[in-house]
């Protein structure tokens, strides 16, 4: 059994009134202003759904989280249980205001067969 990974572009992360506005197929969540820099100073923060944020008066509950990875290329954001993923440099840039918005793609866990090759091993002469 093998285990792939998988990218498929679903949405985007914009900078909107100081927050970073996450736009994906099935929902829109948000990063609040305060935990913006916070997570660009590389601190996990929460995730909350817009339309929960307008329904409580601004004291939602979280639907997720955003951090950095480890190796500093990428934001990842787990929302509802599902990982997205964003450039590192793509959101500083949205949030800059350098660039319109950071692709945000869903990340799909695949487990299969290995595939076999159909050639066979070359004899090789001593």
């Amino acid at each position: 059994m093998r285990q792939t990974t998988t990218f498929e572009h679903i949405g985007a992360a914009r900078q909107y009134e100081g927050t970073l506005r996450i736009d994906i197929k099935t929902m829109q969540a948000v990063v609040t202003r305060s935990d913006v820099s916070r997570l660009l100073e590389h601190w996990p923060v929460d995730v909350f759904d817009i339309s929960d944020v307008m329904h409580t008066a601004g004291n939602p509950s979280p639907v997720g989280k955003a951090w950095i990875t480890r190796s500093g290329k990428a934001v990842m954001y787990t929302i509802n249980g599902i990982k997205y993923v964003s450039s590192l440099a793509q959101v500083k840039g949205a949030v800059s205001g350098e660039r319109k918005y950071a692709n945000v793609s869903i990340m799909r866990e695949i487990t299969g067969t290995p595939a076999l090759s159909s050639s066979s091993p070359g004899e090789v002469a001593a």
